[in-house]
C-alpha cells in the first residue's frame, strides 16, 4: 500500500522554525506533481515562502487546510499513484508518524513521473514568482555523506538574497551535478540522492536521460478537474475572519514579546529644526536622507556610549551585540515588517537612506528574505508620516528597546523666558527592564536629543 504513497509536509525553512501557516494550495487534488513545481505559500516569521514540490506523482489527499498553524513536520497532502484506493490514502494517513509508512516506502520511487526506484532530484528551487533563475553559491555537503529530511544541502542566490536550499530525502547524496558559480534556471538539476544500492550506471543514465524533467514530457496529462458551482448564499450579519497569514505572525510574536519582557517607557522632547534642516539641504544636493534616516544614524552613535541600548536578555546572561542592526518597520496592508540595516554604526547617513530605500521596495514588492528579516539589535518605528505625535511600541523579540517616533509639529516653547516656534519631535523608547533601567534609557535620549538638536557631525 504505502510504496506508492508519499507524505507533503510542513517543510523547516531555516534552523529557528518551529511553524508555518498554510497561507494557500496552489495545486487541487487531482493534479500530477513534478520536482520542483509549486505547491503551497507558506508563511513563516512574516515572510511568504513557495513550497516546492521534491517528488513526483498524483495529490490524492489534502490533510491541511488554508489558514492551518503547524509545526515543522506535520502532514500536508498525501502523493502517490492515480489508482490508489480511499481505504488505501486513509491508512496511510492514519499511520503517518509511526514510522512505519516511511520505512516501506524507503529507497523506493515516487509512483508517478519517470525517475527509477531510489534516485532522487536535487532541483533549482522556485523562491517567488518572479525567480527564474539562481546562482549555487556552495554545497555545504559532500559527495557520498548521508542525507535526512531538513538538511541544509546547499546555498542558493537569487535577487541579491542568500537562500539555504533544504533536503526532503533521506539518502545520500551521489552526484553534484552544478558547480559552485554556476548560474541556473528554475527546475535544474544540481544533483542526485540515492540509496547505497543503487548503481552508478544507473545514476549516469538517468543523468544522461535528462532526468525526471524528460520523462515527464511524455507523461500523461493531468487528470480533469470538475469544479461544481456552489449555490450563492446571503451574506451574514457577522463575520468571523481568522486569523492567519502575516496576522496570524505578528500576533504571535507581540503577545510573546508584551508577556515575556517586563516594557518600561521614557519619553523625550528634541528641537528636530537643525535635523529637518539637514536632510532637506541633503535632498537638496542630490542625496536622499529622511528624517528617519537621521534618527538612525544619531541613535547608532548614541549607542556607543550607551550600549545596554543594543543589547539582549538570553536566559541568566546579557548579550552584547557589537554591531547595531536597526530592524525598520514598515507598514504594508497585510501588516508590518521590520528589516535590518546592519551595521549602522559603519554606515553613513547617505548609506543608512540607500539602504532605507531599498528595504521599503522589497517590502512593497514581497521580496524581503531571510537574510534581510533577521538579527535586529534594536527597532525603531515612526508613525510621524501618519500624524502621530506619541505612542508606545512592544520591543520586539530578542532585542531590547525600541524607538517609538512621532511627528515634527511646530510648537511654542519657552526659551530664556521667551515664546518660539520650533519643530518638536517627541521619542518615545519601549525597554526590557531585565536588561537596563528607566535613568539609563533617560541618559541615551538625552545623548540622542543632543546628536539631534546639534546633527552637524551626522553628516560627515
Amino acid at each position: 500500500m504505502s510504496a506508492q504513497l508519499q507524505e507533503l509536509t510542513m517543510p523547516k525553512w531555516g534552523l529557528t522554525m518551529e511553524e508555518g501557516t498554510l497561507v494557500r494550495w496552489m495545486v487541487e487534488v487531482g493534479d500530477t506533481i513534478t520536482p520542483g513545481m509549486e505547491l503551497a505559500e507558506v508563511e513563516t516569521d512574516k515572510i511568504v515562502n513557495v513550497m516546492e514540490a521534491a517528488l513526483s506523482g498524483v495529490l490524492l489527499k489534502k490533510t491541511a487546510d488554508e489558514g492551518d498553524v503547524l509545526p515543522v513536520g506535520a502532514l500536508l497532502g498525501v502523493v502517490g499513484g492515480a489508482g490508489t484506493s480511499d481505504a488505501d490514502i486513509d491508512a496511510f494517513v492514519a499511520d503517518f508518524g509511526s514510522g512505519a509508512p516511511a520505512e516501506e516506502a524507503e529507497g523506493e520511487a515516487p509512483a508517478a513521473g519517470g525517475t527509477p526506484a531510489g534516485i532522487y532530484e536535487v532541483t533549482m528551487p522556485k523562491w517567488g514568482l518572479t525567480m527564474e533563475e539562481g546562482t549555487l553559491v556552495k554545497w555545504l555537503v559532500e559527495p557520498g555523506s548521508r542525507v535526512e529530511p531538513g538538511m541544509e544541502l546547499a546555498e542558493v542566490e537569487t535577487d541579491k538574497i542568500v537562500n539555504v536550499l533544504e533536503n526532503a530525502q533521506s539518502g545520500i547524496l551521489r552526484r553534484t551535478v552544478a558547480g559552485e558559480g554556476d548560474v541556473l534556471p528554475v527546475g535544474a538539476l544540481l544533483g542526485i540522492i540515492a540509496e547505497e544500492g543503487v548503481s552508478d550506471a544507473d545514476i549516469d543514465a538517468f543523468i544522461a536521460g535528462g532526468g525526471s524533467a524528460a520523462a515527464e514530457e511524455s507523461a500523461a496529462a493531468p487528470a480533469e478537474r470538475a469544479a461544481e458551482p456552489s449555490a450563492p448564499a446571503a451574506p451574514p450579519a457577522e463575520e468571523q475572519v481568522p486569523v492567519a497569514g502575516m496576522r496570524a505572525a505578528i500576533a504571535k510574536t507581540v503577545s510573546t514579546s508584551w508577556t515575556n519582557i517586563p516594557h518600561y517607557m521614557v519619553t523625550v522632547a528634541i528641537d528636530m529644526g537643525k535635523a529637518d534642516a539637514l536632510a532637506r539641504s541633503m535632498k537638496q544636493a542630490g542625496t536622499k536622507v529622511s528624517i528617519n534616516d537621521v534618527i538612525i544614524k544619531a541613535a547608532a552613535v548614541a549607542i556607543q556610549k550607551y550600549p545596554l541600548l543594543n543589547a539582549s536578555f538570553a536566559d541568566k546572561n546579557i548579550t552584547m551585540h557589537r554591531d547595531v542592526n536597526m530592524a525598520v518597520a514598515i507598514g504594508l496592508d497585510e501588516g508590518v515588517v521590520m528589516p535590518v540595516i546592519r551595521n549602522c554604526q559603519s554606515l553613513s547617513l547617505s548609506e543608512i537612506g540607500i539602504k532605507s530605500r531599498e528595504l521599503v521596495a522589497l517590502a512593497k514588492d514581497g521580496k524581503l528574505g531571510k537574510e534581510e528579516m533577521s538579527g535586529g539589535t534594536i527597532a525603531i518605528s515612526n508613525m510621524g508620516m501618519l500624524g502621530v505625535e506619541s505612542f508606545i511600541a512592544i520591543v520586539p523579540p530578542t532585542q531590547s528597546a525600541i524607538l517609538a517616533v512621532g511627528t515634527v509639529k511646530d510648537e511654542a516653547v519657552v526659551r530664556e523666558g521667551k515664546i518660539e516656534i520650533a519643530k518638536m519631535m517627541r521619542i518615545t523608547v519601549s525597554a526590557d527592564h531585565r536588561v537596563h533601567d528607566g535613568a539609563y534609557a533617560a541618559k541615551f535620549l538625552g545623548e540622542l536629543r543632543s546628536l539631534l538638536e546639534s546633527p552637524e557631525g551626522l553628516a560627515a
